[in-house]
């Protein structure tokens, strides 16, 4: 049993093990994930993408027909309205050191940061997480930002607040021998007596359902320079980054995967594409029915035995009815378009309230649609579930500059300094405009509740270096008309 597994040994707290052949990449002895969560993942990413099967119904002919499937991909919809409302083009990241911060702008325009993070995060938002890999790209001699979503990331070993040891999947197909070839490499991101390590593992497989039996790295020439093991010096944390959804994962409290927002609104997703499905089948066949006796629906043929057909069977306008005697009918159903819009509203109240939006957020007829004024002075859902993510993805970028500066080290690209400080200014001119922000932190620092060095680095977005150069410089630029006790409140904190 478990014939493929060999020498699984653990010596002074490093992970040794040989794996031969792996069905399922959650059968790996170092992957220690439910494969339940997996499988969420997958059913998450269907509904994301908007695959749905076909819908079988009776037509005129009395046969099962099938026709597509009418969908209204809400799970898109709210994904991306947080991934905007958390992360947008006027999002500012920079560092205090001149030199650092120029290249830093280097690097995340030549990767198109802001336009690829926003995309990947509401990809990331509705099944389940996503993942930041920068990587050395020497083709280029540049660091390069991948993204894992939640399906191709595996994490190994975490605590209460981070994955600290992951493994980071990508499958590579291609023909050989006029047969499609999928090869999985696994790459893991180790701690190991204080050390970094990355080790890959390359499989091969013929069977699209299995991940197949381990092969040498050369086997493909995508990776014929890539090395078993590497340990990776002047690493203060994983060279990866994991953005979480805000909230517990309450499929699998042990779980250090995200949830996505489709998880706790699932049943309700699918039941407002069914309700929709329905009500755009009420539409196509809202126009008049008719009835005929089934003398009507007899197949004659003509002279070259083709049949005849006075009615178009593809559809279930025409209905039969056994009679002796002949007859034909009409008549015209009434569309019951107000009982459906209400139907998929009240399921959109309650998708909002399963995935933290204040209600009134989404609106099938285009009405009580809530405006970022009404959401912010109302103290709403909206605001907090917001707020909530604006922490994890801060600290997740702060966590990404570390690592870009650190690869750019290690590869010797740049000359980080030892210090520095990193500022991530989220726009929150979509809830308040600046000058409502300046008013307010003016009268904090009225009412001595707040420095004015931090109301410099609240409304102008700069780190507390940057916010003392600014204070210097008012103080310089006041210290003539102040007297002493006036200009020392310009000092700092």
């Amino acid at each position: 049993m478990f014939d493929w597994f060999k020498n699984m040994i653990r010596k002074g707290g490093a992970k040794v093990g040989m794996v031969e052949s792996l069905n399922n990449i959650t059968d790996h002895p170092k992957i220690a994930v439910n494969s339940e969560e997996y499988l969420r993942i997958q059913d998450n990413k269907r509904i994301y993408k908007n695959i749905f099967e076909q819908v079988t119904y009776l037509n005129s002919d009395g046969n099962y027909v099938k026709r597509d499937f009418h969908s209204l991909n809400v799970s898109k919809i709210i994904a991306r309205k947080l991934s905007k409302l958390v992360f947008n083009d006027g999002c500012s990241i920079s560092v205090d050191n001149k030199k650092a911060d120029e290249y830093l702008q280097k690097v995340f325009n030549s990767n198109k940061f802001r336009k690829n993070f926003c995309e990947e995060l509401e990809a990331g938002y509705a099944i389940g997480g996503l993942a930041l890999r920068p990587y050395y790209d020497e083709a280029h001699n540049t660091i390069k930002i991948a993204y894992c979503r939640a399906d191709t990331f595996y994490p190994l070993e975490s605590n209460t607040n981070d994955i600290s040891e992951a493994a980071i999947v990508t499958v590579t197909q291609v023909v050989e021998a006029k047969q499609n070839i999928r090869y999985t490499l696994l790459e893991f991101h180790e701690w190991e007596n204080g050390s970094y390590f990355i080790r890959n593992e390359l499989y091969r497989s013929d069977n699209e359902n299995q991940v197949g039996v381990k092969v040498p790295l050369t086997s493909l020439s995508k990776y014929e320079t890539l090395q078993d093991e590497v340990e990776m010096k002047g690493f203060s944390r994983p060279i990866f980054v994991y953005i979480k959804l805000a909230g517990k994962n309450n499929f699998d409290i042990s779980s250090s995967l995200s949830l996505g927002i489709i998880d706790n609104a699932k049943r309700q997703l699918l039941d407002i594409n069914e309700k929709y499905d329905q009500f755009m089948r009420e539409i196509e066949e809202a126009g008049r029915k008719i009835i005929a006796s089934d003398a009507f629906f007899k197949v004659k043929f003509d002279k070259d035995g083709r049949p005849i057909k006075r009615f178009d069977s593809k559809t279930s306008v025409f209905q039969t009815m056994k009679s002796e005697d002949p007859f034909i009918d009409e008549f015209a159903p009434a569309l019951r378009a107000t009982e459906f819009i209400d139907s998929i509203n009240f399921i959109l109240r309650t998708i909002e309230l399963e995935t933290g939006f204040s209600s009134g957020t989404f609106s099938f007829d285009g009405q009580s649609v809530k405006t970022a004024t009404e959401i912010i002075s109302e103290n709403s859902s909206t605001f907090s579930t917001r707020s909530d993510n604006v922490l994890i993805v801060e600290e997740a970028l702060k966590e990404l500059v570390v690592t870009i500066f650190e690869l750019a080290n290690s590869y010797d690209l740049f000359d980080a300094p030892e210090k520095y400080g990193i500022n991530i200014d989220f726009d929150d001119g979509v809830f308040q405009s600046q000058d409502a922000k300046a008013d307010y932190y003016g009268k904090l620092t009225t009412m001595q509740l707040t420095s004015r060095k931090r109301a410099i680095q609240k409304i102008q977005g700069v780190t507390e270096d940057e916010a003392d150069k600014i204070l210097a410089e008012i103080k310089e630029e006041q210290a003539p008309s102040l007297s002493p006790t006036d200009a020392s409140m310009y000092g700092g904190e």
